[in-house]
């Protein structure tokens, strides 16, 4: 036998808490972070360009269509749509 509480007596011990407990431990075990949300956007923007360039390389092979120049406006603007998506 193991001296260390399954998973259920752990669960258990914890709902059993008095409430200001339990806020207490939800502070301590999940701090609020900030999210850097420039980073967040940069690798929007990196990822939205890479996406750009792969779909144009790929429109180039299969149809034979010339690319066009990306656009920072276009980049922007779906990176701004990704961003939304994952923040909503």
């Amino acid at each position: 036998m193991t001296d260390q509480p399954t998973l259920e007596e752990f669960t258990q011990a914890l709902e059993d808490l008095p409430p200001e407990f339990k806020a207490q431990l939800a502070t301590v075990v999940a701090p609020s972070e900030e999210v850097d949300t420039v980073a967040v956007k940069m690798e929007l923007v990196k990822f939205t360009t890479e996406l750009r360039k792969h779909n144009q390389a790929c429109d180039w092979e299969t149809n034979k269509i010339k690319p066009k120049k990306i656009n920072v406006g276009d980049i922007i603007e779906d990176s701004q749509k990704l961003f939304e998506f994952l923040v909503e």
